[in-house]
């Protein structure tokens, strides 16, 4: 175990954003990708819906390339925001009408306290999160909601979805967060809802709600990774998948498959 540095600053606080890359592997956690087309598009939907239009930037003079010194002038001129170009606005623009025409999403989705960051501590280390709405109760009892886009909202498959996704350990996360920080008011936080808007016309919109017994799974997963991130953080170790030799054995009845995306081989 390495010794302990007292002058060391302390490291950033923990966000679910990393943490549930340790569902992949630790060194996952120790290198992060950067954001997607995804979760640009995302970002975005999240900024004109919760009054934030402005940490959105359209960037309309050529394609999105890194090397270009045009679109490396416009990222350092517009810091800390979402940069869309025009393809990735129009369907931003579409889920953003369709939730405005769901009565129930609309009702989650305003009239709270939205995108604002909390801070609180786990056994010596500091945490952080960014619910997207929090409502407070005149009791001081909170509901919590999230605004996800998907592939589809019918809710059958996007309950499966969203549990690849681990939502419900981040609901978990932000749900203990408001809790353990105290936020806004010192009551427990009652009702977690999902409001879910699919990325394609029409976009349907889904509301879902975190019953119990999913969020008290979502808190198992996040705990677990936080275990590891300790022990990783300790030892100064973050391993890939497995140390360990792995067989690889023929197993009857195992069927050979094409994999079409694989990268070619050296």
């Amino acid at each position: 175990m390495n010794p302990t540095n007292d002058n060391a600053p302390a490291p950033e606080p923990v966000r679910f954003s990393r943490l549930k890359l340790l569902g992949k592997s630790p060194a996952h956690y120790a290198c992060p990708t950067g954001e997607s087309a995804a979760l640009r598009k995302g970002s975005a939907l999240h900024a004109y819906l919760l009054g934030q239009r402005h940490k959105v930037a359209i960037y309309d003079d050529g394609k999105r390339d890194p090397r270009s010194k045009a679109y490396q002038q416009f990222l350092a001129a517009h810091p800390d925001q979402t940069i869309l170009i025009p393809s990735e606005l129009a369907p931003v623009e579409g889920m953003r009408a369709a939730i405005e025409m769901h009565g129930r999403a609309m009702e989650l989705l305003t009239g709270g306290v939205a995108e604002q960051t909390i801070h609180w501590d786990l056994g010596g280390r500091g945490c952080q999160g960014t619910p997207d709405v929090v409502h407070v109760r005149p009791d001081g009892s909170k509901v919590l909601v999230e605004l996800k886009t998907c592939r589809s909202s019918a809710p059958e498959l996007f309950k499966w979805q969203a549990r690849g996704l681990a939502y419900h350990a981040q609901v978990a996360w932000y749900a203990d967060g408001l809790e353990r920080s105290m936020a806004y008011a010192p009551g427990p936080v009652t009702a977690t809802y999902i409001v879910a808007v699919e990325s394609s016309p029409p976009h349907p919109v889904t509301v879902l709600r975190v019953c119990d017994s999913m969020l008290e799974r979502g808190r198992r997963q996040w705990r677990l990774w936080f275990e590891m991130l300790r022990v990783c953080e300790q030892s100064g170790r973050f391993p890939g998948y497995v140390e360990a030799d792995v067989d690889w054995e023929d197993e009857d009845g195992e069927a050979d498959l094409a994999w079409g995306d694989d990268e070619e081989a050296a």
